[in-house]
């Protein structure tokens, strides 16, 4: 299939997402599921003579050239010219080589969903699998007989050398060290095959095993050897300070070759004995290996883009018509299986079955995690009343509550032992740890890590605990001895859903473990200390996440897209309505705003001396400023010495990724920084919808926010929101979650197949829904709407990335990025290094009042990064890159693409990271009109919401930041915040701020 017909896939998505909707689904909810029509798609050709991260191969037969560019095959004459698309778009291929009669082509494919090598024919028409299995097989290499495939695999658990003969038959391995051997080439005279160890490069004899060093360890790292065809030569590219470059080894000497510092990180191809094809520069190179001597191959590629031109979905920002909650947060059934406990709109509420809810708190604390004592007596959880999230417990009866825990952080996710004396819970560390109730005496469980765990739960007996973990990129069930630490790992048939609330949880029997999984629920037979005595079994057809068990052990209550249900171990599934509402905050009042500069969000110069009239939640007028104008009563602001500027969106933050650490803080931290909207790229479902209806209907204090749920991905997972997909009936359950919970955004995530992305993204338009992912292409292709990150992980790691190499990104990249109409976001990390510029900012009265003690000790680290006087951190970086990477932002707008500031937060510091972000744009050569801009109108075009946000005009929503001195000139003059209105509710930063100032 071609690029110009591949699409069809995707424009098929309306018939695939009904076809694939669940069947147990009420015909009524099925038919709310269904999308609006198919809309308009726009076909958009870009010719580029430019390539970023390109591999070559060249035929043995006639030298003809293939090339991968941007995840798509051409093929091209020796040359050079106009090159010719093969290949199906979903192949997702990588590292192509030709085989030795030039008949066959090896990739590594990912159109499966997992890396596997594929052999194309010549003219890419046809394809079949040498590899299959739920494991990653790369980097192919032929034997010099055509027989077999070498290729790197992780099917024995390490990264080894295997081989496949071409015509079948199972792999064979061929090293068997503890390291990691990887990017095999066969030798030509078939006896041996050389790879990459650490940072040398070593040859394995396929008869007698035995293993010399090529190439020893020096300085800079070596990758993709490639043997000549009379075996007296081996090229390998290192990678130094200088750049990338192309060496060759011969008899034990190793030289550079041609002068390119960029590149490519593939295997240079031998055309012969001399001559060496690669990529670099942005260009197909043929290089001499003897003198060096090197010439470009021209070359002329079209890709073929099918862009959606569908109308967004209406969003009403001043309907106070009653709406039904579906931000139901760790739902906890009572032991008597009559009361469910919940957090929604920013309280805990208690709720008979099927009644009325009422309020458990009502106040502006943040709580969550309700959990019932075995006995029904009592409620703990989480809340930061006090400062910090802490553990309560709560009498039901008489409503008297006991703080129980204290720490200098976060404590959440109680779980209550089967006698009632302990609480387990988790912190801001992701420890897990065990309270004593009368006493406070803590214990360590688990020890913290990188990885986000699931909520524990106890076995019958008291003596074990139960939760998800990230084990081997899969969401396993980690079982925890108490009494000795013991623990071990159980495989609940694939992965649970999310680590969060979707399992395991003990029956109160002991005999089941409910939990998520493929988005339904099931239940697994075990003995008492959780190890399983059968298979799973399945008790739900449709979405369902947060189990938790009736006292009798028979019932598993859940959450369905917004709507609460229980489920026997039978499998008979009932509705449990819950009659709650909200409606969304619109002020009764009326706001004159004297501003000194008004920077309305469209001209570069700001206006001077105006009136900013505010009635309600919407800006009124604007108007010269008259000192006698009539107040009638409105709230007067006097910025006469201040400027007035739209209020700033972050456009890539991961919201409900720390919200049980942050608690209120959070919201008042962004609006302290002028932030008045954020755009979730990827957060536990629940918790955002639930955070959503609290800011809409004002009973919490923060930005507005769209929300999107779990990204979207494949089998194997990092993040614990991340939802994996295992199969098209699973991705119709998750598309009914996309519909029936109203996401803002819909991410697909790393390892997420080019096909289900194509799918996803024609069903989120009829639902007038953008998506995003990590990748250019094919998404541009596909229609995906934008991209995160101007490069950033994806599923070939953080080394490598297909929108920008050494000295890229190169006319692909631009024109791409530019005729398709895909915007980038900034997620400058680098700009951390801009704190040496302004210290001040880690002692900022926001930074002292809101910031955990753990995130200002975070902070303090990132200034002595940037100052030269402390170790940085993983994603910290330099001056050099700061300036690299705003290079490519400025040849991004260059071309006339789109870059929307976003942080990834809270992966970055939340709010100065924004602030940072736009400070080094200008810093390093980005105008400060652009710089505005991709916070403000930018960012309100891309989420559809252009006509309500982005500008001060009248009409819009009364989103305004009020701060000293004149942005347009001064970028860092943002973060000095006076007033920021929020749908019209002015706030100064001591009012929001004072809640927690010690």
């Amino acid at each position: 299939m071609t690029p110009a017909t591949s699409r069809r896939a995707g424009g098929a998505a309306m018939a695939f997402a009904l076809a694939v909707l669940p069947t147990a689904l009420p015909t009524s909810t099925a038919q709310a599921s269904q999308p609006a029509p198919t809309p308009a798609t726009e076909t958009v050709d870009v010719t580029v003579t430019e390539g970023t991260n390109l591999a070559v191969a060249t035929s043995p037969r006639d030298g003809s050239i293939l090339f991968d560019l941007q995840g798509q095959l051409f093929t091209l004459p020796r040359e050079g010219g106009t090159a010719t698309a093969i290949g199906d778009i979903t192949l997702d291929p990588y590292w192509p080589s030709f085989s030795p009669d030039g008949k066959q082509i090896a990739v590594q494919s990912f159109a499966d969903g997992m890396f596997h090598i594929r052999v194309l024919t010549q003219d890419g028409r046809s394809s079949r699998a040498l590899t299959r299995g739920d494991h990653d097989d790369t980097y192919p290499a032929w034997s010099p007989d055509g027989t077999r495939v070498t290729f790197t695999s992780d099917r024995a658990g390490g990264e080894d050398i295997w081989t496949v003969d071409t015509r079948g038959g199972e792999p064979r391995r061929v090293t068997t060290a503890t390291t990691a051997e990887t990017q095999p080439t066969w030798a030509p005279d078939g006896r041996s095959i050389a790879y990459v160890q650490g940072n040398t490069i070593e040859s394995v004899d396929l008869a007698t095993g035995a293993v010399t060093t090529l190439v020893p360890a020096t300085q800079g790292q070596v990758a993709a050897p490639s043997w000549s065809p009379d075996g007296r030569s081996l090229s390998f590219l290192r990678a130094g300070p200088g750049g990338r470059t192309l060496q060759v080894w011969q008899a034990g000497v190793v030289r550079q070759v041609g002068a390119h510092t960029d590149v490519f990180p593939f295997p240079a191809r031998w055309s012969s004995p001399t001559e060496l094809v690669y990529g670099a520069n942005g260009a197909i190179v043929a290089t001499v290996a003897a003198s060096g001597e090197s010439k470009t191959v021209p070359f002329r590629a079209t890709f073929r883009l099918h862009r959606d031109r569908y109308k967004p979905k209406a969003r009403d920002f001043d309907d106070t018509e009653p709406r039904p909650v579906q931000g139901i947060v760790g739902p906890a059934l009572s032991p008597d299986g009559r009361t469910v406990a919940f957090k929604a709109l920013n309280d805990l509420w208690l709720s008979p079955l099927g009644g009325t809810p009422r309020k458990l708190t009502d106040d502006d604390a943040y709580e969550i995690d309700p959990a019932w004592s075995r006995d029904g007596t009592k409620l703990a959880y989480a809340s930061d009343k006090a400062g910090t999230e802490d553990l309560y417990v709560r009498d039901i009866a008489s409503g008297q509550e006991r703080r129980i825990t204290a720490i200098d952080g976060a404590e959440f996710a109680p779980a209550w032992s089967p006698d009632g004396k302990t609480l387990a819970f988790q912190d801001h560390a992701n420890q897990t740890l065990t309270v004593d109730v009368a006493t406070g005496a803590v214990t360590t469980v688990l020890p913290g890590a990188f990885s986000v765990p699931g909520k524990p739960s106890w076995s019958a007996d008291g003596k074990v605990l139960a939760l998800a973990v990230n084990a081997a990129e899969r969401n396993q069930i980690q079982l925890v001895t108490l009494a000795t630490g013991a623990s071990k790992i159980v495989d609940p048939g694939g992965s649970v859903s999310t680590r969060g609330d979707d399992g395991p949880v003990f029956s109160p029997d002991g005999r089941w473990l409910a939990y998520s999984r493929d988005s339904v629920l099931w239940v697994l037979p075990v003995d008492p200390d959780g190890t399983p005595t059968g298979r799973p079994k399945r008790i739900t057809t449709e979405a369902s996440d947060a189990p938790s068990w009736s006292g009798d052990s028979r019932t598993v209550l859940h959450l369905h897209n917004g709507t609460l249900r229980t489920a026997t171990v039978d499998g008979v599934v009932k509705d449990v309505p819950l009659r709650l509402t909200y409606t969304q905050q619109r002020p009764d009042t009326r706001i004159i705003i004297h501003a000194g500069r008004l920077w309305d969000g469209r001209d570069a110069q700001p206006k001077t001396n105006v009136d900013i009239t505010v009635v309600g939640n919407r800006i009124r007028r604007i108007e010269p400023h008259r000192p006698d104008r009539p107040r009638d009563g409105a709230r007067f602001i006097d910025a006469s010495k201040l400027t007035v500027t739209p209020g700033l969106v972050d456009v890539h933050n991961h919201q409900q990724m720390r919200s049980k650490t942050f608690g209120d803080r959070q919201g008042r931290l962004l609006l302290s920084y002028g932030i008045t909207a954020t755009r979730s790229t990827g957060d536990a479902v629940y918790r955002a919808v639930e955070d959503r209806e609290s800011l809409a209907a004002g009973t919490r204090v923060g930005p507005r926010y769209f929300m999107t749920g779990e990204m979207l991905e494949g089998t194997r997972v990092n993040w614990e929101f991340s939802r994996p997909v295992r199969d098209e009936r699973q991705l119709g359950l998750e598309l009914s979650r996309i519909k029936e919970l109203d996401y803002d955004l819909v991410k697909t995530y790393e390892r997420f197949r080019v096909d289900w992305q194509a799918k996803v993204t024609g069903y989120a338009h009829r639902l007038g829904v953008g998506t995003t992912s990590h990748y250019l292409y094919p998404a541009v292709a596909n229609g995906v709407d934008s991209k995160e990150h101007l490069y950033g992980p994806s599923k070939w790691g953080f080394g490598f990335a297909r929108e920008s190499s050494l000295g890229g990104p190169y006319e692909d990249v631009l024109q791409l990025a530019a005729r398709g109409g895909m915007p980038f976001s900034s997620t400058l990390f680098s700009a951390g290094t801009l704190l040496a510029d302004d210290p001040a900012m880690v002692t900022d009265p926001r930074v002292r009042a809101l910031f955990t003690t753990q995130d200002k000790q975070a902070l303090n680290a990132k200034l002595l990064c940037a100052q030269g006087l402390g170790p940085c951190g993983f994603l910290d970086g330099t001056p050099a890159q700061a300036r690299r990477d705003v290079e490519l932002i400025k040849r991004l707008l260059a071309a006339g693409a789109v870059v929307v500031a976003g942080t990834d937060a809270p992966l970055d510091t939340t709010a100065l990271s924004l602030h940072l972000n736009l400070r080094s744009m200008v810093k390093y050569g980005v105008t400060p009109f652009q710089a505005l801009r991709s916070a403000t109108l930018d960012p309100a075009k891309q989420l559809g919401v252009g006509a309500d946000l982005g500008t001060v005009e009248p009409g819009k929503l009364a989103d305004l930041l009020i701060v000293g001195g004149d942005p347009t000139t001064d970028v860092a003059a943002l973060a000095d915040v006076r007033w920021v209105l929020k749908n019209g509710v002015p706030h100064t930063v001591p009012e929001l701020i004072t809640p927690f100032q010690r």
